[in-house]
Parts: C-alpha cells; sequence; structure tokens
C-alpha cells in the first residue's frame, strides 16, 4: 500500500465529501447501518490494523502504564472498606465501624481529591499528561508511606489526605493520555479498560486482608497498606520510556512529533494510512496552537453552548456515578453484609474478595463490550437496573438481615444480590466513569475538564463516605432507599442527556455537540453503502435515521 501524502488526504476528503452527499448506492456495494459517518468509516475500511502485530503490543503495555494509575485507586477504595472492619485497627486508632469519627477518615481523602483535583488539570495541561502521572505517582507514594508508618490519628489523617491528593492528580492525567494515545477505532476498549483496571488493585488488597486479618498485631493492616507503594513507583519508571500523547504535542506546534508516535503505534507497518491522516487532519483543524493560558482559567468549560453540553455529560457521568449505591458496596460492605446477617469478621473480609472478583468480572466484560454497544443504552438501562437490585437487597435485608435470624437461605439470597449489584454497576459504570468524562472533552478542555471531573466526582462522593457512615449507623438497610429513587431519576437524566460518544473521532463530537440536542442527535443512525477499490474504501451514505 504507498502511503498517501497530505495533498491525496485533502482530495479524499473532497471526494468522501460529494459521496457523502449523493443519494445514489455503489454498484456491488454492501449496505451497514452505522453510527460512524462516511469518512471515518472509509478510514476504518481502508485501515486494517492487526491487532495482535507487534506495534499493537506494544501500545497495550504502554496503555498498561496508565491503567496503573486506576490500580492505586483501587488498592484505596477496597482496602479502607477491608480495614475498616478490623479489630487490630479500630482498637489502635480508638475508631468504630460505622459513626463520625469514621466518616472523617474516608472524608478526608476525598478532601485531598478536592484540592488535588484544582492543580491536576493545570498539571497535565501545562507540562504533558506523562508529567501529570509521574508527579501524582511521587505524592501517592509519599502518602502511602505516611499511612503506613503512622502512629496516631492526626499522621494517618495527614497520609489519607496527600494520597488523595496524588491520585487525584494522576487519574486525571492518566485517562486523558491512554483516551488520546488510542487509535479511534480502539478507543472504546482500551479507554474502558483504565478504569476497569480499578479491581486489579483491589483484588490482591482484600485478597491479603483476609490473611492478615488473624495477625495479633498492627501488620494486619500496615502490611495491606504497605502494597501501595507498588503501582506508583511503577509508573514513574515506566513513564519515561512512553510516548506524549499526539494531541497535546499538536496543541504544542509539534506535529512531526505527533505524527511519529501515531505512525510507530497506530499502523502494522510502520507507515501512514488513512486513519492516521484522518486523525491529524482533524487534530489540526481543531486544535490550535495554544498560548499559556492563565492556570486557573477555566472559562472555556462554560463559554459557549457546546462546551455547556459538554459539562453536562460530564457532571452526569461523576453525579450518577457515585450515588448509584457504589459506596455502599465499595467502602462499607462489612456494614452491608451485617445487615445482611453476616457478623463474623473474617467471613465478611472473605465475601469482599468475593465480591470483588466478580465485579472485576463485570468491569472487564463492560469494557469488552464498550465498542459494541456504547455508551446511551448501556446507562439508561443499566441505572435503572441498578434501582431493581437495590431494592430487592433492601427487601431481603429487612427480613433476614437481623442478627438473631435463622434462615441461612434467606441471608444467602441476599447475598447473591449484593454481589449482583456490584456485577451490574462494574458492567453499566466502571468501564465510563473516566472514558465517557474523557471523551465529551474536546482538547481545549480535556485536561482541566478531567480535574473538574474529579472534583465533582468526589463532591458527589461525599454522600459515600461521611455521609454513608452516618446514614447507615442510624437508619440501616432503610437508607438504601435514597440511592433506588436516584437510580431511577439518573436512568431518566441519562434517557434525556446523553450523548452517544461510539462511533466518532474526538474531534467529530464537536459537529455533535453543536446540535440543539446533542444527546438525539447523537442517537442518529446512518445507512452506508461500502466498495473496496484494491486498498481503498468507497463510503457513501444512502439514509440516515434517528435511534433512541
Amino acid at each position: 500500500m504507498t502511503a498517501p501524502t497530505r495533498d491525496d488526504y485533502d482530495h479524499d476528503v473532497k471526494d468522501r465529501g460529494d459521496s457523502v452527499a449523493s443519494p445514489t448506492t455503489i454498484e456491488g456495494a454492501r449496505i451497514e447501518e452505522t453510527i460512524y459517518n462516511a469518512e471515518l468509516k472509509a478510514a476504518i475500511e481502508s485501515t486494517k490494523l492487526d491487532p495482535w502485530s507487534r506495534r499493537a503490543i506494544s501500545l497495550y503495555f504502554i496503555c498498561m502504564v496508565g491503567f496503573l494509575n486506576a490500580v492505586s485507586s483501587g488498592f484505596d477504595g477496597s482496602l479502607m472498606g477491608g480495614i475498616n472492619a478490623m479489630d487490630q485497627y479500630l482498637d489502635f486508632f480508638h475508631y468504630e465501624t460505622v459513626g463520625a469519627s469514621t466518616g472523617i477518615v474516608f472524608l478526608i481523602y476525598v478532601a485531598g481529591n478536592c484540592a488535588g483535583a484544582f492543580f491536576a488539570g493545570p498539571a497535565s495541561e501545562r507540562f504533558g499528561r506523562r508529567a501529570g502521572m509521574f508527579i501524582g505517582g511521587f505524592i501517592i507514594l509519599t502518602g502511602s508511606a505516611i499511612i503506613t508508618a503512622a502512629q496516631n490519628r492526626a499522621m494517618f489523617l495527614g497520609g489519607r489526605f496527600t494520597l488523595g491528593f496524588g491520585i487525584a492528580i494522576s487519574t486525571t492525567a492518566a485517562p486523558t493520555w491512554v483516551t488520546e494515545i488510542a487509535p479511534a477505532n480502539w478507543r472504546g476498549r482500551l479507554g474502558a479498560l483504565y478504569n476497569s483496571c480499578f479491581f486489579v488493585g483491589a483484588i490482591p488488597a482484600t485478597g491479603l486482608m483476609v490473611g492478615t486479618q488473624k495477625m495479633n498485631s498492627t501488620w494486619a493492616w500496615r502490611l495491606p497498606l504497605l502494597l501501595q507503594v507498588a503501582p506508583p513507583i511503577i509508573v514513574m519508571l515506566c513513564i519515561l520510556f512512553c510516548p506524549e500523547s499526539p494531541r497535546w504535542l499538536v496543541s504544542r506546534g509539534r506535529i512531526d512529533e505527533a505524527r511519529a508516535v501515531m505512525v510507530k503505534y497506530h499502523s502494522t507497518d510502520g507507515k501512514t494510512n488513512p486513519l492516521i491522516e484522518l486523525q491529524l487532519h482533524e487534530f489540526q483543524e481543531m486544535i490550535e496552537v495554544r498560548k499559556m493560558e492563565p492556570v486557573w482559567d477555566y472559562s472555556r468549560l462554560v463559554n459557549t453552548s457546546n462546551a455547556r453540553w459538554r459539562l453536562l455529560a460530564l457532571t452526569l457521568m461523576c453525579i450518577n456515578g457515585q450515588l448509584a449505591g457504589n459506596g455502599l458496596i465499595t467502602y462499607f460492605l462489612p456494614t452491608v453484609l451485617s445487615n445482611a446477617g453476616v457478623q463474623d469478621t473474617h467471613t465478611q473480609l472473605l465475601y469482599n474478595f468475593a465480591n470483588n472478583i466478580l465485579s472485576a468480572f463485570g468491569a472487564f466484560s463492560g469494557a469488552m463490550m464498550t465498542d459494541r454497544i456504547g455508551r446511551r443504552r448501556r446507562l439508561y438501562f443499566g441505572a435503572f437496573s441498578l434501582a431493581v437490585l437495590l431494592s430487592i437487597v433492601a427487601a431481603l435485608s429487612s427480613k433476614f438481615g437481623e442478627k438473631d435470624n435463622t434462615n441461612v437461605n434467606g441471608a444467602n439470597a441476599t447475598i447473591t444480590f449484593i454481589f449482583l449489584f456490584g456485577i451490574v454497576y462494574s458492567f453499566t459504570y466502571t468501564p465510563l466513569q473516566a472514558l465517557y468524562c474523557a471523551e465529551v472533552m474536546n482538547q481545549q478542555m480535556r485536561a482541566k475538564g478531567m480535574g473538574v471531573h474529579i472534583l465533582i466526582s468526589n463532591c458527589a462522593g461525599f454522600i459515600n463516605t461521611f455521609a454513608n457512615s452516618v446514614g447507615l449507623k442510624a437508619w440501616g438497610y432503610k437508607y438504601y432507599f435514597v440511592f433506588v429513587v436516584w437510580n431511577c431519576c439518573a436512568s431518566v437524566l441519562w434517557f434525556l442527556f446523553c450523548v452517544e460518544t461510539r462511533g466518532r473521532t474526538l474531534e467529530e463530537l464537536d459537529e455533535v455537540f453543536n446540535e440543539p440536542w446533542p444527546a438525539m442527535a447523537s442517537a442518529r443512525k446512518r445507512k452506508v453503502a461500502i466498495k473496496t477499490e484494491g486498498d481503498r474504501a468507497i463510503v457513501k451514505v444512502i439514509d440516515e435515521e434517528s435511534s433512541a
């Protein structure tokens, strides 16, 4: 295949534009219904990327460095839920499993996240995505060391704040980098795998606690906390050898470097191809060479209707993803299990471990389906399903969750639906929480937008930490109905306002967000005729229809 020049590509774009306007089909062409626009569909058809080529496998390993930032987040989410059930930890710091003092332990991490969010966007925008991950990794390493060595409450809380601060920076830069470095037609799967790797941290953390819980010393909780130093060390070492985001390079006028990165990782033969040329063409159209704007200038997020719709889509993911009831399972599973009738600490930790394995199955299954089922339908159907499952958990807990309950089958049914809730939540939200937020932001907004994503998520996450602790203590299983109601509301909000991002490059989404009602515009499908001539595909749109 002869590599196309820029002039050839511009001529092809014009030809494809003429084709799109034509209502006639192409003789001998196959007919497909697709959400892809004609240019992207033609580029994908003309570019056969081998997912098992040496270059593709190199890209996977590079993305894994980004995934490790989600592993750090997974460690904390699962560690504190399990450690909070350990007598060794509770006795050392004089805490209770629920209540205001325990809520503060979780809340201080959220406060660190919120503080870090203000620095996260500017850091990865000014210095690059790799630098953001390195800075975040260093701060996580520092926080992990402090909490592992903590001798009193103040030291432990200080370490929790530092840890949250660092994770905010790393989890802003990492999903942005993964989303931007992935080829357009692989972006869904690779981006969704990022947040699914939360469980790569959660599973060993909960598994280790099953063993350390039997230790008669503070190492019962210190040893699991010590594991948190591993991911940031690996990230800090490996990121030095990874490429920078091509979009960030173009935004700094370094177009030749961006092309070199894409040729190396977005091709099978080390040569340019139609998909690379399409993306570079769109980068240069959409990305202005940036002046060094003020660090605290967030006006780009709200100064146009396009930007406000993007911010609404991001906000929906942050709030709905946090208020789905997942915090009950992530941070307070031992308490939820107590409400279901499981009182033994060791058994609670075993169930916590099993829940993470099952949730990981849901998350990775969802990630692999991301490019097939899209985002919109998954979200509004998924939110309604979570409302139903959590209602069942509450009903069963009310009947079989008492301490003197002797109905083993009833208690097991409650636990089964708790696990089902975790699987469905992980399938619905976990793969999309970082990916969708990065997708709906354009290049000028993405770094700071992802910082705002961390901030809004943690403001909503306040309910998952402090408020959940108080609510569970005061109302027990009845508190679950707060999240049942919210999931019903979320299902409606997703249907009305969720913009489908599948099937478009990040730059092409600008056209969708310029529509009067982007959510409905994004659901339109096109019927196209595709004909391959040699190494080139010709695509014509023959019909467009609306689909919810």
